[in-house]
């Protein structure tokens, strides 16, 4: 299967899962309240306690399937600016806990790969977390 057709299917299961999250009533509530269930039947309380952990995880599916077809609105390198953290040319600051794709030397063969991670803080300066040993100066990234 080509990525292109790969891609037009998440876009399918997107929609599915949303469709989904909509009728539990998971964007409304987390934990399915909304649903009626027999609160005396250990068999629907079960039924609920896993459908919970279900929705969590298609959520988080979801969101990430999302984040996939953003457009990605800049891409730059990062500089330090005078308060410690990094910036892109146009002005989007990363600190500890922020979501960052960078192109890191990550692929086969030491190719170039675009990854998402997170930003940290170390007491003296940030990094990317699972890639510790790359600068951050001069870092090229993207984003969405």
């Amino acid at each position: 299967m080509e990525l292109s057709m790969a891609l037009v299917q998440m876009e399918g299961l997107k929609c599915r899962i949303d469709d989904i999250l909509s009728i539990t009533t998971y964007d409304e509530h987390a934990d399915l309240r909304g649903l009626h269930v027999d609160h005396k039947d250990s068999g629907q309380l079960f039924q609920l306690r896993e459908m919970q952990k279900i929705m969590g995880k298609l959520a988080d599916i979801g969101g990430s399937i999302e984040y996939l077809f953003r457009p990605v609105r800049e891409t730059g390198t990062l500089h330090r600016d005078e308060s410690g953290g990094y910036r892109t040319e146009k002005g989007y600051c990363y600190r500890s806990g922020s979501l960052i794709e960078a192109l890191v030397q990550d692929g086969p063969d030491g190719t170039p790969c675009w990854v998402q991670t997170k930003v940290e803080h170390d007491g003296e300066d940030y990094y990317l977390m699972g890639y510790e040993d790359t600068p951050m100066e001069g870092l090229e990234v993207r984003v969405r």
